[in-house]
Parts: C-alpha cells; sequence; structure tokens
C-alpha cells in the first residue's frame, strides 16, 4: 500500500526528477508538483516512511462465563514521520494513516 506525502523542493527538470526519485526508491511514484509552492506529492510504500511512534493501550478484566478473563489491547500513536530525512508537509494526515494500520516496524 502506497501514502501520498507531499514534501519541499523546487523542481526544475521534472522528468530529472523521476528519474532521481526512482534510483531513490524505485517503487516511490511522483504524482504532481505544485511549481508555486515548491511542493511536490509522492506516493511511497508505507515501509520507506520513518515513523516515530509510541504504543498505546491496556489490559482490562472481561466478565465471560461467570469468570474473569483480562484483554490486552495493543496499538501504535504515530507522533512524527519523515521521508529520506525531508519533513512531510502533510505529516499529521500521514501519521493518522499509519496509526489506522496494522504493521511491524
Amino acid at each position: 500500500m502506497q501514502i501520498a506525502i507531499q514534501i519541499s523542493k523546487q523542481v526544475e527538470d521534472w522528468d530529472k526528477f523521476v528519474d532521481e526519485l526512482e534510483a531513490i526508491e524505485f517503487t516511490a511514484r511522483a504524482e504532481d508538483y505544485d511549481a508555486e509552492a515548491k511542493v511536490v506529492t509522492i506516493l511511497v510504500d508505507k515501509k520507506s516512511i520513518d515513523d516515530h511512534y509510541h504504543p498505546v493501550g491496556g489490559r482490562y478484566p472481561v466478565e465471560f462465563e461467570g469468570r474473569t478473563e483480562f484483554v490486552e489491547e495493543i496499538g501504535i500513536c504515530v507522533h512524527s514521520c519523515k521521508w529520506q530525512d525531508h519533513n512531510i508537509i502533510n505529516a499529521e494526515e500521514v501519521c493518522a494513516k499509519l496509526e489506522g494500520l496494522d504493521y511491524v516496524n
């Protein structure tokens, strides 16, 4: 699964940029470039995003057929992310998408 990220970059030659991007990460796909804002939208694999997170969840009792069992829930809270040392402009949206995915980083 790929996620759309936005990074700040000035692109002079789109074809050259696409070639350089594919040399860095062959599965990445350049989608769009806003020349006025100097923002590139790229589709990247979720595993190529360097995310920083902490585990969340806990253990709580559940009554089942007259006895108490404990259920443990574990999730992650992604609080920041980067791609290839670039700050991601839409990081809040990307972090929210990463939180919804089940994966081991």
